[in-house]
């Protein structure tokens, strides 16, 4: 008996390791005040706590004694009573924490009774207070998380709400990277993104999920923990979402959460494939968010992803726009570009084609712009003047440009050239001068001859 009072006295001030209840101790009534969590993030929506009362208590502020709550003739696995009603601990001597065993069956003890009170802590509140509470030992269950608190009031009790969060964030790339918020893919090629979880204890309810603009989920989610990969099942999470999906959601089991050492974190790694080739100044963003315990919601950090086009402007020497000039552009291994368009199977992506012949040939218009080159991820490029309009002269040389990898500049990413053709001129001939050798000839002739017979006549008279 003097050792459970001992216990109880130390539990006015400190908190059940597995408990986020709390009890209350003191002559007439007191008031317990719990502290809300906010070790990784404050509750997203208000946060209630129902208080059940497991026994009556009576106490001086330093001593206290239990007995049962009318109604009750026995008490939970773990406690005794004697003839007198009185309740004492029945665990380890000089034990000052419930075991897991004990809260499960003060839990279950309390299952069909209703709650003494319920108070409610809205968002942004970082405590609240339930007040005039008759004196008693007390279990407290809160809508953060699976963490249970039991306190006893003597005659005012304060406890922390010891459940965490859970929390998010996610990069762009295969590792977890803080800075890797934004990535340049091309159209049809796949973008991986990593995204780690911090549980936290007590958490329950855990469902992460990722809604993806502008790109599908390819179905290849996979969860590790500590490095090592974890396989769905019944007893760890299940995954809903197929390949070209637009999102997908981990749903965990509560008791592998609640398995999981303080601070394990989850890292779920993943990929979409971009659908897209106007990403350019309008990139596909998207964020994973976590919910947890009764609708709270962490958000990560939105990533983007882009990809450039090239666009080119064809003019004569004078700077007036030129039509009918045809450009196919390259890349760095000399294959030529083609983008397909999205279909039932597939959707757009672009084709680097071996042959010339086969690559897309965009052609300029009366106002001399040429039909951008879009959807391109990062490289080195080289557009090519395949056609080129009757009477000017092909562009002097294909001309190479770089889209540079982790610049999302519209200077980078939307890249334009104005390709000016001068029109061709007569080529010299070594042909002889024709027919006009004659009519020289004979001009000079008939001017002589009429010279001859005016000077003739003259010399007759």
């Amino acid at each position: 008996m003097k050792n459970f009072k001992k216990i109880l006295a130390l539990a006015l001030t400190a908190i059940m390791v597995l408990g986020m209840s709390t009890m209350a101790f003191a002559a007439g009534t007191g008031t317990i005040t719990i502290t809300v969590p906010t070790e990784e993030q404050a509750p997203t929506v208000a946060t209630t706590y129902e208080i059940y009362k497991v026994f009556d208590a009576d106490g001086n502020g330093t001593a206290i004694s239990y007995k049962l709550v009318n109604g009750k003739t026995t008490a939970p696995d773990g406690f005794s009573v004697d003839a007198a009603g009185n309740v004492t601990y029945a665990g380890a001597e000089g034990a000052t924490e419930l075991t897991a065993d004990d809260i499960a069956a003060i839990a279950e003890y309390v299952a069909d009774d209703d709650p003494v009170a319920t108070v409610t802590a809205a968002v942004g509140e970082t405590s609240v207070v339930a007040e005039n509470l008759p004196n008693g030992y007390y279990y407290i269950t809160t809508t953060t998380g699976s963490v249970v608190t039991i306190d006893s009031t003597n005659p005012d009790a304060e406890v922390i709400d010891k459940n965490v969060i859970p929390s998010v964030v996610k990069s762009a790339g295969t590792q977890y990277d803080a800075a890797s918020l934004a990535a340049i893919a091309a159209v049809g090629t796949d973008q991986s993104y990593t995204a780690v979880i911090n549980a936290g204890k007590g958490a329950k309810n855990v469902v992460f999920k990722d809604e993806m603009t502008n790109q599908t989920y390819n179905g290849d989610a996979k969860v590790y923990v500590g490095g090592t990969e974890v396989a769905a099942g019944n007893t760890t999470f299940s995954i809903s979402g197929a390949a070209g999906d637009s999102s997908f959601t981990i749903k965990f089991v509560d008791s592998y959460i609640a398995g999981l050492e303080a601070g394990t974190e989850i890292t779920v790694k993943y990929s979409g494939k971009i659908t897209s080739d106007a990403l350019s100044t309008n990139p596909a963003t998207n964020k994973a968010t976590l919910t947890s315990g009764e609708g709270n919601e962490s958000e990560s950090e939105e990533v983007e992803v882009y990809n450039a086009k090239i666009s080119i402007i064809k003019q004569d020497d004078k700077e007036v726009p030129l039509a009918g000039a045809g450009f196919v552009l390259k890349n760095s291994e000399d294959k030529y570009y083609k983008l397909v368009a999205a279909s039932n199977d597939a959707p757009a992506h672009i084709e680097w084609v071996d042959s010339i012949d086969d690559a897309d040939e965009h052609v300029s218009g009366d106002d001399g712009n040429v039909p951008a080159f879009t959807g391109l991820a990062d490289g080195e490029y080289t557009w090519v003047e395949k056609t080129t309009p009757a009477g000017y002269k092909t562009a002097v040389a294909d001309t190479p440009f770089s889209i540079e990898a982790g610049v999302y500049t519209a200077e980078n990413l939307e890249q334009s050239a104005i390709v000016p053709n001068t029109p061709g001129s007569e080529l010299p001939s070594t042909g002889g001068i024709g027919t006009t050798i004659f009519y020289v000839l004979g001009s000079i002739l008939v001017i002589g001859a009429g010279v001859l017979l005016v000077t003739k006549r003259r010399m007759d008279v």
